[in-house]
């Protein structure tokens, strides 16, 4: 599974259909369950303010993307304690929007080197070592 934002209420979606899982087939505590709402809720809003692309979009991108923003530290805890019920990646976010876009070419955790995952449902890219996953080609 992953933990990602996706513009709905359930952050936590399969790593092969990309579908959301729902919390109660993990069974989740009910802190695990607020903290994800909390977090979805937080990464929700700066997710909008960088597709209001207006004066917040490069504050909003940048905190996207940094793996060390308040709100990337905050996912990859909760991606550890989902880790305890299974498997679990914590999406990077990456514009795909660009005209330059490309895939990523290493962890943006770790600089470590990332493998392709080609089970699903599109390409994406891992980091076994830090449970990354972005999109793939």
């Amino acid at each position: 599974m992953k933990l990602m934002f996706a513009l709905g209420f359930n952050p936590v979606h399969c790593l092969d259909c990309n579908l959301e899982i729902e919390p109660e087939e993990l069974d989740l505590s009910t802190d695990v369950v607020e903290d994800l709402a909390s977090w979805n809720g937080i990464y929700g809003a700066i997710e909008r303010l960088w597709l209001d692309s207006r004066g917040y979009e490069d504050w909003a991108a940048r905190e996207l993307r940094d793996m060390q923003s308040e709100i990337n530290i905050r996912g990859l805890e909760l991606r550890t304690r989902l880790e305890a019920v299974a498997r679990c990646y914590y999406w990077y976010h990456h514009d795909e929007s660009q005209a330059e876009y490309g895939p990523i070419s290493s962890c943006p955790s770790c600089g470590g080197a990332l493998q392709v995952y080609d089970a699903g449902t599109f390409s994406q890219l891992l980091c076994e070592d830090c449970r990354i996953v972005a999109a793939g080609e």
